[in-house]
């Protein structure tokens, strides 16, 4: 498979919503496949929340294989003998795309806590420009999951880029008030210390509400964690130290300033229903059934305005293995459907 990183640096400002402009921005890249001559053969991936450009694969640099790996290359769902995928960094993330982390040259420091906020239209318009000096005006399948199919609903109801089809997993149209009370408590906790620990916290809350209890019951039971691998004295349960675990993996590939920033960004998308109109990608929506965070009522509220405006959109509500995180794991319903979608 052909796999490529890239770094798109940007030296057009890029207005945000808020207002505040980025003078000059970057955002890192990978593309798997090549790009056909007619230049129509692009998929665009957009990650979740907690994922990167790195959906696939796995470079000299990279210690594991991407987030999608399953999905992505030869004779794949997203077949890369036969498209050209590219997956960006969502600006404010820290993966290599400007950030938090990265050097403010206003004042010769790291942005931090003052990265300007950032929203699901920023994130698409930062993309536009990489898409701009690539050349590629048609995009024939754009597919997110979460976050990333908040980013689907943007794009196919703008008129910048011609998006064949789009396919939007495990995402809501519209903010849900116990999802923003449990972002608000996440990043309370962020406030309360500066360590690593309150990141870790902040994330083992938010896995809770990506899993499921059936899948929780399922793994563990109520079985005791052993002796010898427990990461802390206080953990009782196999289910305390698999959480804990995932928040102190966490921590050591993300920072508490692209957190804020990005759960707030979640918390501020409200599709423009008025823009439904402009939508002439064919559409499929995809939700489990044992999704705690965007329940598959969202995708069926969201599902019933496109045919009422006249959409190809078609709905599948999926048995789910992991609760909203079933987005990352391909089983053959889930793998029979985006590919009857694909190549239909």
């Amino acid at each position: 498979m052909n796999h490529q990183r890239e770094i798109f640096s940007s030296s057009q400002p890029l207005i945000l919503e808020s207002g505040t402009a980025l003078e000059s921005f970057d955002l890192i890249y990978d593309t798997y496949g090549c790009l056909n001559e007619a230049q129509d053969n692009v998929i665009l991936i957009f990650h979740a929340f907690s994922g990167s450009h790195h959906a696939a694969g796995k470079l000299e640099s990279d210690q594991d294989r991407g987030w999608w790996d399953s999905f992505i290359g030869p004779n794949k769902v997203f077949d890369t003998n036969k498209n050209y995928i590219i997956c960006v960094n969502n600006i404010g993330s820290c993966f290599g795309s400007t950030g938090p982390s990265s050097l403010n040259e206003l004042t010769n420091t790291s942005y931090g806590e003052n990265f300007p906020e950032i929203s699901v239209k920023d994130w698409n318009q930062a993309i536009f420009y990489l898409l701009c000096s690539l050349k590629i005006n048609t995009i024939s399948v754009a597919v997110g999951s979460s976050l990333g199919g908040m980013q689907v609903m943007d794009l196919i109801s703008k008129k910048d880029v011609d998006v064949k089809k789009g396919i939007i997993i495990g995402a809501t149209h519209k903010p849900r008030q116990l999802n923003i009370l449990l972002n608000h408590v996440q990043r309370s906790i962020l406030k309360l210390d500066d360590s690593s620990d309150a990141l870790k916290v902040a994330r083992m809350l938010s896995h809770v509400s990506y899993i499921s209890n059936d899948f929780l019951q399922d793994r563990f039971k109520y079985n005791t964690q052993d002796l010898e691998t427990k990461i802390s004295d206080d953990i009782v349960y196999e289910s305390e130290n698999y959480l804990s675990y995932h928040g102190e993996k966490f921590v050591k590939r993300f920072n508490k300033d692209s957190f804020i920033l990005m759960t707030k960004a979640m918390d501020s998308f409200y599709f423009d229903e008025s823009k439904i109109d402009n939508i002439s990608s064919k559409v499929l929506l995809i939700s489990f059934d044992d999704d705690l965070l965007f329940p598959a009522k969202d995708m069926v509220e969201f599902h019933k305005l496109l045919k009422l405006k006249g959409v190809n959109s078609k709905h599948k509500n999926l048995k789910g293995t992991r609760g909203h995180d079933s987005f990352l794991y391909l089983t053959k319903e889930y793998k029979d459907e985006l590919e009857k979608f694909i190549n239909s």
